[in-house]
């Protein structure tokens, strides 16, 4: 089995075709007909290795699934039918891995599905070994690694500040990593993607019958770290009531599953992750003020990206070791031109420029033009003036991004069809198609 793949989209027909033929390519497929029924699917223990999101769905649309599960492992491409490259790229942002215009169809699917497994893959070996390390030679880093150095060993709560994307995760997982906990469960929560009324359950667990559709008994996402660390990120998403029973079971250890009598000692350590001023919440009546005296004694914040751009090249490097491309090499105006933009998506929006980079990058070295046509594509819509592109951003949709790469490759390959498929990582009859819908001779 090449692994699995979760179509999120409301066209029956779209799921039924797409389905069928990755399972004829060897794929396990799933299939979710609405943003609310994707979200459950992506935040279970066992997500998909890949998802096909539609951008424009009834109800809960593919960027709202996106921000509702925004710490998954699963690796989404975005599907759009409708030419909204702004909200694309929004996506790209929020955290996909990649994008295509409907229609599409399983060849034009497959280097990208490829390319998803593998990073996937890749991902899954990292967990199960070392966590990631901090990148960086900023003093900002040094302070975060510090910090981590220092508190680490004990086994005091920790809040984690910081803008979407800067590797608020990295830091908690290094924290249980080098903890007496390391032997322990290390288990993540996006109070995010949980509804409203399952927060108890999630957190606590229930017993079967407590509630409509509690058919089994469920440990919860305590129980299930116990001797460990519980990672509770988007920690500002977590509703009132749930704020003080989660206060209850910090400052007790003890818990009390839905519909159960009786309390349940545990052993588990909270480090908890936020992008939003909780003060700022708190104030709002929004945030519960004895809970945020009690996550702040052991606070960190982790700088964005533009604030500290001497370790965008190290930074660099790492994400392309990751992505199984450590062969490439930035020229240096490449990576002058990462140094000089501003990274409002910090360390994700560098993952994915890069990723993108290397996937229509035709040599083992990325230069300074490639890199910035790929910076547009993250800024699609917006005025700045301080991101270099080679056009106007606001006018360039993904067909003709994708047209004028046809064409620069068919050129550095003299014309040579089948030298320009390779190098583009589709077959020949699929490059062919694409040809004749550009009009390219």
């Amino acid at each position: 089995m090449n692994g699995s793949v979760l179509i999120i989209d409301d066209d029956t027909a779209f799921r039924f075709a797409m389905a069928k033929a990755l399972r004829r390519g060897g794929y396990s497929v799933s299939e979710a007909s609405s943003g609310e029924e994707a979200v459950e699917v992506l935040c279970n223990s066992s997500p998909p290795d890949v998802a096909l999101l539609d951008l424009k769905m009834k109800g809960i649309g593919g960027l709202e699934v996106l921000r509702r599960c925004g710490s998954i492992q699963t690796n989404v491409i975005v599907l759009t039918g409708h030419g909204t490259v702004k909200a694309a790229v929004e996506a790209m942002q929020l955290g996909a891995f990649s994008f295509l215009e409907k229609p599409v169809d399983a060849d034009m699917l497959q280097p990208l599905l490829r390319q998803a497994l593998l990073e996937r893959g890749a991902a899954s070996a990292g967990d199960a070994g070392e966590p990631a390390p901090l990148i960086g030679v900023s003093a900002m880093m040094e302070e975060v690694r510090q910090f981590v150095r220092t508190v680490a060993p004990t086994n005091e709560t920790v809040l984690v500040f910081g803008e979407t994307g800067t590797g608020k995760e990295v830091v908690a997982r290094q924290i249980h990593a080098q903890s007496g906990r390391s032997e322990g469960p290390f288990v993540a929560m996006n109070a995010a993607c949980v509804p409203r009324e399952l927060f108890e359950s999630e957190l606590f667990g229930h017993k079967r019958g407590a509630f409509t559709g509690a058919h089994s008994d469920r440990s919860g996402l305590f129980r299930e770290a116990d001797s460990g660390t519980l990672f509770i990120d988007e920690l500002a998403e977590l509703p009132l009531e749930s704020q003080a029973k989660l206060l209850r079971a910090i400052e007790t250890k003890m818990i009390r599953p839905v519909g159960e009598s009786g309390e349940v000692e545990v052993d588990v350590r909270i480090v908890a992750a936020t992008n939003r001023d909780l003060w700022a919440e708190t104030r709002a009546g929004r945030f519960r003020e004895d809970l945020y005296f009690r996550l702040q004694v052991f606070p960190v914040l982790v700088r964005p990206l533009r604030e500290r751009p001497e370790d965008v090249e190290p930074l660099a490097g790492h994400l392309l070791q990751r992505l199984g491309k450590g062969e490439i090499a930035l020229e240096p105006e490449a990576l002058g031109a990462l140094r000089d933009y501003d990274w409002p998506g910090n360390v994700r929006e560098l993952l994915n420029v890069l990723r993108r980079a290397a996937l229509f990058s035709i040599s083992n070295k990325l230069g300074a033009d490639l890199v910035r046509r790929m910076i547009a594509a993250s800024v699609f819509g917006s005025a700045r003036e301080s991101t270099p592109t080679t056009g106007s951003a606001s006018q360039t949709n993904l067909a003709e991004m994708e047209r004028e790469h046809i064409e620069r490759v068919l050129q550095e390959m003299d014309g040579n069809i089948t030298r320009a498929a390779s190098a583009l990582g589709i077959d020949r009859r699929t490059l062919q198609r694409k040809l004749r819908s550009y009009g390219i001779e």
